[in-house]
């Protein structure tokens, strides 16, 4: 039976994988308005770190504890996963939809998180691989196929696929690093603002030196920029609940949220000129049941106090 600890950290990442899901088709929506994925990449990352920066503003002293703090160099870049997998995804939503999107970021975040837990990169310390969650990552990458089949434009795009399942890797990293990051300072705001500062810097950066840094063009909606509040409670969620569950298992149950979102999203409110493929919607229930055996034989809810 599970812990009490355990369930409401599962459901809270169920949750925020959902938020993920909507954020997904926001941003898609943005992309297109502003003609560009960095840049909605970007506005969703600028407006979480205000929104972190204000209460850490607030609340300063988990920053003095992190800055005390025996850190590893690595751990203050992992917002530039999250960045990475926000930008393919706001690329890849008006191209193929919400659903396949996010059959190709579960490819990527299973096996991401399990490259993560393999070698202890996040606040629970080392998960060895076992063959359940090799036959897993195995299922997941063959729901992609099957989701491709269905998208005609796939064969005419297959980097598209693979960049979208690179931002997927490198976003289970991020968790790992956001993990870390709260347990050095005690404080799930100033992880979450760590990894918006990163993400951002590497997203003006990359925004402005592709020359599609045009700030006076952007849509005056406002619901258009709710992509970055959602993606911060995935953050809150992510560094919260990743030392009760560990990467894989945390990553496991936010997919299992976001799966179900995209599938919705695009049968009720799809992007235009997309539409739900059943081959899509198989390639879906394929991957949540990878992703269940990637969690099989997984010992141990709580991962161990770390002593420093």
């Amino acid at each position: 039976m599970q812990a009490p600890k355990t369930v409401v950290a599962l459901v809270a990442a169920f949750v925020a994988g959902v938020m993920v899901g909507v954020q997904s088709r926001i941003n898609g929506d943005l992309a297109v308005r502003t003609h560009s994925a960095l840049e909605a990449a970007m506005a969703s990352f600028l407006v979480g770190l205000v929104l972190t920066g204000a209460i850490l503003a607030v609340r300063p002293a988990g920053a003095r504890r992190l800055l005390r703090a025996r850190v590893q160099p690595w751990w203050w870049f992992g917002g530039l996963g999250g960045a990475l997998a926000v930008a393919a995804t706001a690329h890849g939503v008006p191209e193929i939809g919400v659903a396949l999107v996010t059959v190709c970021i579960v490819a990527g975040n299973s096996a991401g998180a399990a490259f993560s837990d393999q070698l202890g990169l996040g606040p629970g310390g080392r998960h060895p691989l076992s063959r359940w969650r090799l036959a897993g990552i195995a299922v997941v990458i063959a729901a992609v196929t099957i989701g491709a089949v269905g998208d005609r434009s796939a064969s005419l795009k297959p980097l598209l696929f693979l960049v979208i399942f690179l931002g997927g890797a490198t976003s289970a990293v991020q968790q790992a690093a956001n993990g870390q990051l709260r347990l050095a300072a005690h404080d799930v705001v100033v992880a979450s603002f760590v990894s918006f500062l990163g993400g951002a810097i590497g997203l003006v950066v990359v925004t402005a030196a592709a020359g599609e840094l045009s700030l006076h063009e952007w849509p005056a909606a406002p619901w258009l920029y709710l992509g970055g509040p959602l993606g911060a409670c995935y953050v809150f969620a992510g560094a919260t609940t990743v030392r009760v569950l560990g990467v894989l298992r945390f990553v496991l149950a936010a997919l299992s949220g976001q799966l179900l979102c995209a599938v919705v999203i695009d049968a009720v409110w799809p992007s235009p000129g997309t539409h739900l493929r059943a081959t899509t919607v198989i390639g879906a229930i394929v991957t949540v049941v990878g992703v269940w055996l990637s969690g099989l034989g997984r010992s141990g809810d709580v991962a161990p106090e770390v002593v420093r």
